[in-house]
């Protein structure tokens, strides 16, 4: 009886065995399994990386666009470039003097004729201001045409790329301010003129960009650069009447300083004062 027991214990242990796992398998598959699992996490953190740097790539291509779009439609539209916003030369906004004092190489500022703001127009036309001996329904192409200034430059402390505007102070032709109401300043609509005068006591900006690394512009006057540009502090305010195109680089990086992108563009304008 005791020998059929020994023999039966015996014959369970080596069932066990043959069925279950040594403590080296064991140690073996585990061993297995967070390879298997570091492989894995490797593969997931690359994918996302190179998913985060395509939505960058994508990011800073998409503002490098719709920046330099922007700007060359208001380069084509521009009548003169200028070495400031303020200069009593042909625009007297007084809000934007501090682009005279800044004197930074690299702003972009461009006059423009101001154009009529209605919305539902099918055309956009030139405001003309109203002037005393002129009827605004006949004679509407002698009066003063009303001008405005689009500032592109750099907020240094963020790194946006700002478009500014800032139209003409209402003043007559004698430098005296207009008084009445807006109706009395333009010749436009009713929702213009508020609007205009509007506009005229202070400024619109909207950001174009951001992380901007660079922003370059250099004028030309035909192929040629033009001399004198580099120290637009001191130089004189009709620097730049000869300039017909200007070349815009524009350069953006990531946050994290990985990814970066340039564009630059020769514009020529097409209107003239």
């Amino acid at each position: 009886m005791l020998v059929t027991e020994e023999r039966l214990h015996m014959r369970h242990m080596r069932h066990f065995s043959e069925g279950g796992f040594t403590i080296v398998e064991l140690t073996v598959v585990m061993v297995i399994i967070a390879m298997v699992v570091g492989v894995f996490s490797q593969m997931l953190i690359s994918v996302n990386q190179s998913a985060s740097i395509s939505r960058a790539r994508v990011d800073i291509n998409r503002n490098l666009h719709n920046a330099m779009d922007a700007i060359e439609t208001d380069v084509r539209q521009t009548l003169r470039f200028k070495v400031s916003a303020h200069d009593g030369y042909d625009t007297f906004a007084s809000r934007s003097r501090f682009e005279y004092r800044e004197g930074k190489k690299n702003n972009l500022i461009l006059l423009q004729y101001a154009t009529s703001i209605s919305s539902g127009s099918d055309s956009r036309e030139i405001v003309y201001l109203k002037t005393p001996g002129f009827d605004c329904m006949t004679n509407k192409i002698h009066q003063p045409k009303y001008k405005k200034i689009v500032v592109y430059s750099i907020w240094e402390s963020s790194g946006e790329l700002v478009r500014r505007v800032y139209y003409n102070d209402l003043v007559d032709a004698h430098g005296n301010p207009y008084t009445g109401t807006p109706a009395n300043y333009f010749c436009a609509n009713a929702a213009d003129a508020g609007m205009f005068a509007w506009y005229a006591r202070g400024s619109v900006y909207s950001v174009l960009a951001t992380d901007v690394s660079e922003f370059k512009v250099d004028y030309y006057e035909g192929d040629t650069r033009l001399t004198g540009q580099d120290n637009p502090h001191s130089s004189p305010k009709n620097l730049l009447d000869a300039a017909d195109s200007v070349k815009v680089t524009l350069k953006i990086k990531s946050k994290d300083g990985r990814i970066s992108d340039s564009q630059t563009l020769m514009i020529r304008k097409t209107n003239n004062l």
